[in-house]
C-alpha cells in the first residue's frame, strides 16, 4: 500500500522507520509548507491581538465605571455644599439689602457660593464625560468579542491546513519502504513516500519437503525469530516438493518475507 505526499513542501520529520509496525491513522512524517506555516503564524498573531484588544476594552470599561462612580459621589458632595452656600448667600444678600450685615460678610458668602457653583459645574462635566467614555467603551465590547470568534475560526482553519502536511498510515501494517530525507523537497506528485504491507488476515508459508508422510490438512507449528511465540499452521497443499501452509490472524510481528522454521508432526 502506497502512502502519498499530501502537499508540496519539505520533509520536516520522519516518525516511522522501515520495518516498523504502524497503526491506521498514525503519523508517519510531517511535511512543512512555508506558505501554510506563515498563514498559521499570522492567524495566531491576529487571534492574540484580538484577545488583547478585548482585555484592554474590559479594563478601560472598569476604569470608566469607577470614574463615573467617583464623579457621582463627588458631585453629590459638592451639590450639598452648594445648596448650603446658596442658602447662606441668599440670607446674607437679604440682610445686606436691609443694612443689617457688613459688606465683607456678604461678599464672602457670595464668593463661597460662586466657588461651589463652579466646582459643581466642573464635576458635572467630568461625570458626563466619564459616562460617555463608559458607554462608548461598552459599545465596542460586542464587536471585539465577534472579532475574537472570527480570529479563532481563522486560526483553527490555518492549523487544520498546517496539519494537512501530516503523512498518516492508511491501514495497520509494516513499513517496507520509505523515500526521501529530512530537509528534502517533496511534491504532492510523489505517490509512494511510504510503502506499507498491510496486516493480513492470513499468511501463507512455503516450505520444501519430499517426505511422503506429509498430507493436506495436517497441523504444524511455525517457529518465528526474535522471540515471537510459535504459531499454529495447517497444511493447505503439497505439490512438487513444496508444502504450502496457512496461518490465520497472524500478529503484527509476522510480516511477508520473514523466515520461519516449520515443525510437522508426522504419523
Amino acid at each position: 500500500m502506497d502512502v502519498p505526499v499530501p502537499l508540496d513542501g519539505t520533509v520536516e520529520q520522519f516518525l516511522a522507520e522501515v520495518g516498523q509496525h504502524v497503526s491506521e491513522g498514525e503519523t508517519l512524517a510531517r511535511i512543512k509548507n512555508p506558505r501554510l506555516a506563515a498563514a498559521e503564524q499570522l492567524a495566531k498573531l491576529n487571534a492574540e491581538q484580538a484577545q488583547n484588544r478585548l482585555k484592554q476594552l474590559e479594563s478601560e470599561l472598569i476604569a470608566a465605571r469607577l470614574e463615573v462612580s467617583r464623579s457621582d459621589a463627588d458631585a453629590t458632595r459638592v451639590r450639598m455644599s452648594l445648596d448650603q452656600a446658596q442658602k447662606n448667600f441668599d440670607r446674607q444678600q437679604t440682610m445686606f439689602r436691609e443694612g443689617v450685615t457688613p459688606r465683607l460678610a456678604y461678599e464672602k458668602a457670595q464668593q463661597e457660593y460662586q466657588q461651589w457653583k463652579t466646582e459643581s459645574q466642573k464635576l458635572a462635566d467630568t461625570a458626563r464625560k466619564a459616562t460617555e467614555r463608559a458607554e462608548s467603551t461598552a459599545k465596542e465590547l460586542e464587536p471585539a468579542r465577534k472579532a475574537i470568534a472570527e480570529r479563532k475560526t481563522e486560526l483553527e482553519d490555518a492549523e487544520a491546513d498546517l496539519a494537512s502536511g501530516e503523512v498518516n498510515a492508511l491501514a495497520d501494517g509494516v513499513v517496507i519502504a520509505r523515500r526521501g530525507k529530512v530537509g528534502q523537497r517533496v511534491t504532492a506528485a510523489i505517490s509512494d513516500l511510504f510503502q506499507i504491507a498491510a496486516d493480513p488476515q492470513a499468511l501463507e508459508i512455503v516450505a520444501a519437503s519430499t517426505d511422503a508422510r506429509i498430507r493436506t490438512g495436517q497441523s504444524a507449528i511455525a517457529e518465528l525469530p526474535n522471540g515471537v511465540s510459535p504459531l499454529a499452521a495447517k497444511i493447505k497443499e503439497v505439490r512438487s516438493g513444496r508444502v504450502f501452509l496457512d496461518i490465520t490472524s497472524p500478529p503484527p510481528a509476522v510480516v511477508p518475507g520473514m523466515s520461519v522454521q516449520v515443525k510437522i508432526r508426522l504419523p
